[in-house]
């Protein structure tokens, strides 16, 4: 079931970046000639119109195929006004951007749909324990989720960054937190060892806090997760372009990405979310997805849009169309590399699950 449900979503990711594409060329007069879900070879396909709608065997992508779209196609000055080649540079990088914008509207949609039906994330005067890491020394000294911290060592606590520095006070000793429920019952005194040297991924005490709760909105109040998810869209572009922006950095400093993961690594994910959080999470997972997809789709890199929108901004400031053999040849080795990169992640995926 985990892998159904991760075969539609990612199929469903794929298909709105595309239709963006699609949507973006019909608009502005650009016929297109294949619109397929997967890579081919292809298993079944039907034309409707102009359009040759077709579902393929490789259900890791997908495509909108294009009139004119390569320029070393032949034929493509026999229909000028239908084709890609020669639209204006603005039409151009609306088609190329249509899949990155279809993407971001995706993320948003998906966060409104969870903050709608969950509730939406509320700021509270105290800190609950939402997370704690197995063998920590919270889990020791028996910490539970939902617990709410009141106070460390008599200084009371209403903000995660004030849970953070008092704790951060006593690093390789012990600190004494009491705790109790939301209602104040069940309250008690802990004592808890803040480790220097926590494993990657954990805090000092080993858990995971928040100031944070979710508060259920009447039905009509749909336009307050719509206002959540703009803000759930903009905090994880944020956080997806500080993360890229860093990879790539520390890649020409000769570090090795780590953390990256494929396919593989997505199905993984989405079967532990599955299975601890519930489908409500793989969709706001998936949401996270469909943003990291539009960053990265972006790029100033060849076979990826941003590439694509790098000739067309050539265009648009020397009035004239790249080189169409330096293009095409620039971006088959653009999809080239990009190909050996996500055989190598999946490589990368396998060995972890293996030997880890």
């Amino acid at each position: 079931m985990d892998f159904v449900i991760f075969i539609v979503a990612l199929s469903v990711l794929v298909l709105v970046h595309e239709w963006g594409h699609f949507m973006a060329a019909k608009k502005t007069g650009v016929r297109v000639e294949e619109f397929g879900l997967g890579l081919p070879p292809k298993i079944w396909g039907k034309k409707i119109g102009e359009t040759v709608y077709s579902l393929n065997w490789l259900p890791i992508g997908g495509f909108c195929k294009l009139y004119g779209e390569d320029p070393t196609e032949e034929g493509k000055e026999d229909n000028r006004k239908l084709s890609f080649e020669y639209k204006k540079p603005w039409q151009k990088m609306l088609i190329v951007l249509g899949g990155v914008i279809m993407n971001l509207v995706l993320a948003v949609v998906i966060f409104s749909v969870v903050y709608t039906i969950l509730g939406v994330p509320v700021e509270t005067d105290r800190v609950s324990i939402i997370g704690i890491s197995p063998n920590s020394p919270a889990e020791k000294a028996g910490i539970k989720e939902d617990d709410v911290v009141y106070r460390v060592s008599d200084r009371e606590i209403k903000k995660t960054n004030e849970l953070m520095d008092e704790v951060g006070k006593n690093k390789g000793g012990k600190v004494i937190l009491e705790i109790g429920n939301k209602d104040k019952s069940n309250m008690r005194k802990v004592e808890v060892e803040v480790r220097n040297n926590p494993p990657e991924g954990e805090g000092s005490m080993g858990v995971a806090i928040s100031s944070t709760e979710m508060k259920k909105m009447p039905w009509y109040r749909v336009d307050k997760g719509i206002v959540a998810g703009f803000k759930e869209g903009y905090y994880w572009g944020k956080i997806i372009v500080g993360g890229v922006t860093k990879m790539i950095a520390g890649f020409f400093m000769g570090n090795i990405p780590k953390d990256v993961s494929g396919p593989i690594g997505m199905y993984e994910a989405t079967s532990a979310i599955n299975k601890n959080q519930g489908i409500l999470a793989v969709i706001h997972f998936f949401g996270i997805v469909s943003v990291n997809l539009a960053v990265v789709n972006v790029l100033p890199f060849p076979a990826l849009d941003g590439g694509r929108i790098i000739f067309v901004i050539y265009e648009m400031f020397t009035k004239k169309r790249a080189n169409a053999r330096l293009e095409t040849m620039v971006n088959n080795i653009g999809m080239m590399v990009l190909l050996g990169l996500i055989l190598l992640i999946t490589v990368g995926d396998v060995i972890r699950i293996f030997f880890k």
